[in-house]
Formats: structure tokens, sequence, C-alpha cells
């Protein structure tokens, strides 16, 4: 095996030395918030991202109208507010501070969070001395999971650098001010409240050497994450996932997982990577903490290979290229990808028509966007109210039925004035066929439903709305 050449030790050296110059933190707070704010700069149109985002811009809205929000009069056409409405307020805040939008101000809101979370990021590291870790830092802004987190409207973003706060004060010391950012978690997250009381009950556990209580907690912990209900989460983003780990980041993992095993290097750190792993394949949100403790392995592998020897320079050097040129391909993909995420224009342009505050009928995942329009909505993405299961089941029944006595039940039992068909829903989320179910009805039956709204009456590839003529 060749010893490492004069030239490339000299590189890392100077590239070593640039972690702790004047220049890194500036440069990566800036290419931070420049990743941050890509995928809306790439979108084509003027609404946020995703869908639940549409939920916390609506109520921050109604806050900023009304003062205090504890109702929900559009949801499954009216509901108490179970969800922690910290989120909503703060952009409410914001709003009313700026006399911005509240859109606007929720997208300078989450900019400034990923900022204030790189910058937090940098003093851990550097409290440790960590020179070489501080290369984290960028692997963390390119990663899928941070671009989301602080460019989608979401409610982990503010748990995230609350806890981040939280443990730069407990390293310095600073014990009663670092109580006060964990307290405030719980106004944003509940989830996550729970998973900060487990970690650190795993932690004094650990502390107190009580390593068979901790393996038998983790094991319950895991059984009841895969008990729950839902589809698993597809958790590498160059697979499809909008938020996923990056497959380049998978492999120097795995290539440091034989190198620092045999040294016995950092186990608690890959067994913790691991654990997150597993439980982010089944509750989304924990991709967002895994992506902390995943890339600063990823930053030690790829120091690593860089110092190790190798056969051929050319070669190593081509390697270490390939792979910090996948990490950045799979955050410039990301963003992209979020770019072209849902809503789009028409489908807001087709609500437009529809009277404030009429009852529209849709699949529940477009429900967020129609409350958004105004209106209210028969069934949507929440599930823990009284009667959802009731409500799902005959919103299942009308689309797949034929039977227009058992469908005008159905509307007439929920107060349907409109139905909202989107070409997913046709185009295999619902319906594969043009006549299959409630479709029938609708294109056969003009005495009780009439075409509304239809961007091109001879397409079915549009939004189409559909008036319920009610007797």
């Amino acid at each position: 095996m060749k010893t490492v050449s004069k030239e490339s030790f000299l590189g890392l050296q100077r590239f070593t030395k640039f972690y702790v110059s004047k220049w890194y933190l500036p440069l990566v707070l800036i290419l931070g918030l420049v990743f941050i704010l890509l995928p809306n700069t790439l979108r084509d149109n003027p609404f946020m991202i995703g869908d639940e985002s549409f939920y916390h811009l609506r109520i921050a809205q109604n806050v900023l109208d009304e003062g205090y929000v504890n109702y929900d009069g559009l949801s499954f056409s009216g509901r108490n507010n179970f969800m922690e409405l910290g989120l909503s307020y703060i952009i409410a805040g914001v709003s009313y501070i700026t006399k911005l939008s509240i859109e606007s101000s929720a997208k300078y809101l989450f900019a400034l969070l990923g900022v204030i979370s790189l910058f937090l990021g940098y003093l851990i590291l550097k409290h440790f001395d960590a020179k070489e870790g501080l290369f984290t830092l960028p692997v963390i802004f390119l990663s899928p999971p941070f671009i989301y987190l602080f460019s989608v409207v979401n409610k982990v973003a503010i748990p995230i650098s609350l806890s981040l706060l939280a443990i730069y004060l407990l390293l310095k010391k600073r014990y009663y001010l670092s109580a006060l950012p964990l307290l405030a978690i719980p106004f944003f997250n509940y989830a996550f409240t729970i998973f900060i009381l487990i970690s650190f009950l795993i932690i004094w556990l650990y502390i107190k050497k009580r390593k068979v209580v901790i393996l038998i907690l983790l094991i319950l912990l895991l059984g009841w994450i895969f008990s729950l209900d839902g589809n698993n989460f597809k958790i590498i983003s160059d697979f499809g996932s909008e938020l996923g780990v990056s497959i380049f980041g998978i492999f120097i993992l795995l290539f440091g997982v034989s190198v620092f095993w045999k040294k016995q290097e950092f186990p608690h750190l890959y067994f913790l990577v691991l654990l997150l792993f597993i439980a982010s394949i089944k509750i989304r949100w924990i991709i967002f903490i895994l992506i902390i403790p995943f890339s600063f392995l990823v930053t030690l592998n790829l120091s690593y290979l860089i110092k190790m020897k190798w056969e051929s320079g050319l070669i190593k050097d081509l390697t270490v290229l390939l792979l910090i040129c996948g990490l950045l391909f799979s955050g410039v993909s990301s963003a992209n990808f979020l770019s072209e995420e849902g809503p789009d224009k028409e489908l807001f342009d087709a609500l437009s028509n529809i009277p404030i505050g009429s009852v529209v009928l849709s699949h529940q995942f477009n429900g967020y966007w129609i409350n958004y329009a105004g209106m209210k909505t028969v069934i949507g993405p929440f599930t823990n109210i009284d009667n959802y299961d009731e409500r799902k089941e005959d919103v299942k029944q009308l689309f797949e039925s034929r039977d227009l006595s058992l469908v005008k039940s159905i509307l007439d039992k929920y107060n349907v004035d409109y139905i909202l068909i989107t070409p997913d829903m046709r185009n295999g989320f619902i319906w594969s066929d043009d006549e299959e179910g409630v479709l029938f009805l609708l294109k056969y039956s003009a005495e009780d439903f009439e075409r509304f709204y239809d961007k091109d009456l001879d397409s079915y590839k549009d939004v189409e709305i559909w008036k319920y003529n009610k007797k």
C-alpha cells in the first residue's frame, strides 16, 4: 500500500484549517440559507409546498384575525382544535410584527430557524473542539430532511431548534436557562415532547449503568412503533422519498462500519443511528433527528477515507469526489423534487369558483387545501375525531357506488354541496376507469349532478367540480 502523498496531506491540512477560519461559518450559513430557499425559488406557482402546511397557515390567519382559536369551523365541517397551536401563533406573531402576509412570514421564519439551527450546531461542535466534525454542517444542509424541515411549514422545525438551544445551554452549564426551551416544546409538538422525555430517561439509565433496562425499553419502543397503523416511510431520498437520507451517505456510513467497528470507535453512535433509522420507517418525523448523528458519522467516515492509504491516488480522489458530488446531487435533486410538489395553481383556481363556506366532498388528502380555500370538508387527514371511521366508510361507499339512492343519502347526510375530483383521484388513487363507481352517476345523472367547473370539458386530465342539486 502506498502512503498518502505530500500533496494530498497538504490539501487535507489546508482544508482542515479552513474549518476554523473566519470565513467558514458565514459561508456555511449562506449556503444553508440558499438550499432552504431553493425549493420555493424553483417553484412555478405562488403557493407553499405540501398539504399540512396549509392547515398551520390557515389557523395562523385565524389567530391574526380573531386573536384566539379553539374551534376549527372548516375541517370535517367543524371540530374542536386538538392540535398544538404554538406554530400558528408564532407565524401570526411574525406576520403582525412585520406586516407581511402569513405565507411570507412562515417562509422567512423557517429560513431563519434553519440558519439558527446551523449556527447552534456550529457552537455545539466547536464546544467539543471537533474541527473535522465541523464539516458535518455542509453534510446536514445538503441532506433532503434538512431542506424539507426548513422550506416546508411543519411542526417539527421549532422543536428541533429549541432542542439544539437546550443542548448548547446544557454544555455551557446554564441548567436553569436550558429548561426554558425544553418547556416550550409541548406548545409546538406533543409527540416530540414524549421523544425528548424518553431520551432523557434513556440517558439517565445509561449514566446509572442500567443497560439491561435500556435494552428492554428499546425493544418495547420498537415493538410499539411497528404496531402503529400506516404505510412504511421510504427512507432513502434517491429512491423516491422527498425527505429520506442520501444513498451516498449510506454508502459512506457502511464503509465506516467496517473501519470504526474494528477500532471500537463510536459504537453507541452507530447503534443510535440504526435505532433512529428503524424508527423512521414507521414515524416519518424521526428522520429529522436521525440526520444529525447520521451526518456526523458520514463526516468522520469521509475524513478517514481522505486520510487512509490507497494504492492509487487517482482512484482515491475520484472516489471521494464521486461521494461528495453524490451528497450534493441528493440535496439539489431534493430541492427540485420539493419545488414540484402540490398543490398546483389549477386546484386553487378551481376552488375559487366555489362559494365560501360550502361543503366539499373529495379525497381526504385534499382536505387541507379545501379548508385553506375557505370551504368545509366531509373528511380530511385528521383521524382522531369521534365519527372518523363512519365518515371514512361512508365516503368509500359513495365513491365506489353506482346506486343513486345510496349516493344521495350519503351526500344529504353530510350536507354536501360540491364534489371535487382531481386527476390523481381518476388515475388510480380512487378510480381507474372514467365510468367507475360514482363517476358513472356524475356523468349520466344530469338531474342530480351538474358539471360546475372543468377547465377542458373534453378532457378528464384537469380538476373537476360537480354541483349536487339537492331536493
